[in-house]
């Protein structure tokens, strides 16, 4: 492990312990769930956690963190404070593979509710969403950047970008941007040539990205205040942002459509109350009322029927029919064998070194 990924873990677990005094409460409950805060983690409040933990007469705290490094740290200093936390079913493996990850009970929830890949024995599934490409109308009109080809290309569309401070999905963009098909990005990335040549064109565009954002919030406040041309970022907040009044359009082309879900910590203080919360919430009279505050998809499929969403809703969907084509897939097992190079050498580029 380098040494900017040990400083990363230390301050976070100091961070914790630092934090402990303040969610004091948050150890009276019966159960403490960690999300990513703004506008998504209300959504998930409100649709699944607040009715789920009344059907069951449980208390429930909630917390905010951006990279399950946090949750790594809680661990490995052994100062849990989080039952559940937020994980994407990229990053699934990673936090296995360090195992910081309890395995979920088999009751949790039924597979057969859920495509696919987008769920394991350790995590369960809520919700599917795209991380795309987005455009200040101001700047370009309706005719953006509308491929990962087009975001990359500083000469057709000269102006200011935004990336995320993370490669998941860029590293991919850049694969895309270099000509691979959506369908061999992986592959592509497989080879240490096409990794190569990938963190190359990231490296090419860095010079054009004058923010790389770090947490949807600030993606979703980019947008509104229209700081940046073009972005890169979840389309929830890029949805949210302009219902709120931001003049901007996005594209499902290039996207990658990925899995948001939950994870129950190792040595989660309140396991059994976690395991038991996981299983309510999952439930798809639930999963169905997520879009209601934010512009999402829910991960079990029995919930499309329960809500019986309008055609304008099904249109900001990743997974609507007509959407899922023009996307990609997030692959885990590359993430897990790849995970900590992307991480090091992105941030290399990042930071200019």
């Amino acid at each position: 492990m380098n040494n900017r990924i040990m400083k990363i873990l230390k301050t976070a677990a100091a961070a914790c312990v630092l934090a402990a005094g303040s969610i004091s409460v948050a150890h009276a409950a019966d159960v403490v769930i960690q999300s990513s805060g703004g506008s998504w983690q209300e959504a998930q409040d409100k649709a699944l956690w607040a009715p789920a933990a009344k059907a069951l007469g449980i208390t429930y705290a909630q917390d905010t963190g951006q990279n399950w490094a946090e949750a790594r740290a809680q661990v490995e200093s052994g100062a849990i404070t989080w039952d559940i936390i937020q994980i994407s079913i990229a990053e699934e493996p990673l936090a296995k593979a360090a195992g910081i990850l309890e395995k979920l009970d088999p009751t949790v929830f039924n597979k057969s509710d859920y495509a696919l890949g987008t769920y394991t024995d350790y995590f369960v599934p809520n919700s599917n969403y795209a991380t795309l490409i987005a455009w200040n109308k101001g700047t370009y009109g309706e005719n953006g950047p509308k491929s990962a080809a087009d975001f990359f290309d500083t000469k057709k569309f000269p102006g200011k970008r935004a990336l995320w401070n993370q490669p998941g999905a860029m590293i991919e963009a850049a694969a895309l941007a270099l000509g691979t098909p959506r369908d061999k990005v992986y592959e592509f990335l497989s080879t240490e040539a096409g990794r190569k040549a990938a963190m190359d064109k990231i490296a090419e565009l860095a010079p054009s990205v004058s923010v790389w954002w770090g947490s949807g919030a600030q993606a979703a406040q980019l947008v509104k205040d229209g700081e940046v041309d073009m972005i890169m970022t979840w389309g929830g907040r890029v949805v949210g942002a302009i219902n709120d009044g931001a003049n901007w359009a996005y594209t499902f082309n290039d996207a990658q459509l990925g899995t948001d879900g939950y994870s129950v910590l190792k040595g989660a203080p309140h396991r059994d109350a976690a395991m038991r919360f996981l299983k309510e919430m999952s439930k798809a009279q639930y999963q169905a009322h997520l879009p209601d505050g934010f512009a999402t998809a829910p991960a079990n499929l029995k919930a499309f029927d329960v809500a019986g969403y309008s055609p304008e809703v099904l249109a900001t969907m990743a997974s609507a029919p007509k959407n899922v084509p023009l996307q990609y897939a997030v692959d885990p097992a590359w993430w897990a064998k790849y995970g900590t190079w992307a991480s090091e050498e992105y941030d290399k580029v990042r930071l200019g070194k």
